[in-house]
């Protein structure tokens, strides 16, 4: 790889470290964007949310070698071994807590770090800003996103920066000059459910979307309507759903031929004559970036809830009796440039990090400064540690561990009631 002559310093390498499917997807795009000014490298921990080989190469979608799982315990020896300029933390909070936690346990200069959720964060949410307290920088995806989320940090705490970059899946057709033209349209012959694993929480509501879904099947025979899902039964995912629309499917009556569940790229779906419904999902946001209709249901509330509320003034919201109709929309022009469609000039979480590391005030600080992490107790790293890792990790089984944990509380207690 060619350094850009751009860059403030060539040969500085990033290590991008992902651990769920939707994170790893995020990973690659943002790594793909660094490899002009960066040497970059990516790596997948084996966690409690590691995904299955089809899953990785589904979120990878052949635009970099796909990583093979590494354990958490190599990754610490590389850190301390090996440390690159910058850390990029695509990972689930309590992953991003641990590697934080370690650094700051680690003697002399730490790397840059950098840290984002996959998909729509809006509103933004005080547990989110709080677990990657301690990194330097967070990539959001908005201009709205940003506004709202540095505001959160004042309060809650947080990453010190919040920089902006594209979706991934968006980049290249972000900055939409106004909502694409719907003259031309293909015929619709498909229609595609993108779930979320988090909502509808009612198993009520998850009944009703694929009894709608089947009442189009079966009016529409001309139509395939597709579930697509994001991992099959036994698959981990960022989120784990614990209501899977396939097993409400299996469990109705007379379900139509035509309504199917589907697997792999979201990309292979979005072709020309689909249409994409959904109650939350960035799916959505890819479905807008393809010219592809959407409607995004508001039956079940439009509110944080639902993680919908960023829908509001799209123009995409409506009922499932609309879903019935057919009735797909595409976005409004003013809304797009505040919701992840603005200009791609304007991501600027490059320069960002570049400017975070030229200065070298945040990388070299190290221990307890970087966010307080370095005082996390036994306990809540055990916590935290089950939490990231779950059974891939044994650290947690060794008695040292809970006899470390005690003393740490004892110790503590004392250290409040002492005179």
């Amino acid at each position: 790889m060619e350094p850009n002559p751009h860059s403030p310093r060539s040969g500085r390498r990033l290590l991008v470290v992902a651990d769920a499917d939707s994170y790893l997807k995020w990973a690659v795009t943002r790594a793909r964007e660094a490899q002009g000014s960066w040497d970059v490298e990516l790596v997948l921990v084996d966690s409690a949310v590691t995904p299955s080989k089809e899953q990785v190469e589904a979120a990878v979608g052949g635009r970099w070698l796909a990583p093979e799982p590494m354990s958490f315990a190599d990754l610490e020896r590389r850190l301390a071994s090996d440390p690159p300029d910058s850390l990029l933390l695509a990972c689930r909070g309590p992953l991003i807590e641990l590697v934080v936690g370690t650094l700051s346990r680690a003697r002399g200069a730490s790397p840059v770090t950098v840290s984002g959720i996959p998909g729509i964060w809006m509103p933004p949410t005080a547990l989110g800003v709080r677990l990657r307290t301690g990194t330097d920088l967070m990539v959001v995806h908005s201009r709205r996103e940003r506004r709202a989320a540095a505001a959160l940090a004042r309060t809650e705490g947080g990453p010190r920066e919040f920089a902006l970059a594209g979706l991934a899946n968006l980049a290249g057709l972000a900055g939409l000059d106004g909502a694409p033209d719907t003259a031309g349209r293909a015929p619709l012959t498909t229609i595609v459910f993108a779930p979320q694993a988090l909502v509808p929480v009612a198993a009520k509501h998850r009944e009703a979307i694929v009894t709608a879904l089947a009442r189009v099947a079966r009016a529409h025979p001309e139509l395939t309507v597709v579930i697509k899902e994001r991992g099959r039964a036994g698959e981990e995912q960022t989120h784990r759903d614990r209501q899977p629309f396939p097993r409400i499917l299996d469990s109705l009556e007379d379900a139509p031929g035509n309504l199917v569940v589907g697997y792999g790229p979201m990309s292979d779906y979005l072709e020309p004559g689909t249409a994409l419904v959904t109650v939350s999902s960035t799916a959505v946001l890819e479905a807008i970036a393809s010219g592809v209709p959407a409607l995004c249901l508001d039956d079940f509330g439009v509110d944080v809830e639902n993680i919908n509320l960023v829908f509001e003034g799209s123009g995409l919201l409506g009922s499932l009796d609309d879903l019935e109709r057919l009735d797909f929309r595409l976005p409004r022009a003013e809304w797009l440039d505040d919701n992840y469609f603005h200009d791609p000039a304007a991501n600027d979480w490059l320069e960002a990090l570049a400017r975070v590391v030229d200065a070298g005030e945040w990388a070299s600080t190290g221990g307890p400064q970087r966010g307080g992490q370095g005082g996390l107790d036994a306990v809540r790293r055990t916590a935290r540690r089950r939490m990231a890792l779950a059974s891939r990790d044994t650290w947690w089984r060794r008695p040292v561990t809970w006899t470390a944990a005690a003393v740490g509380v004892g110790l503590r207690a004392w250290d409040r009631h002492r005179p």
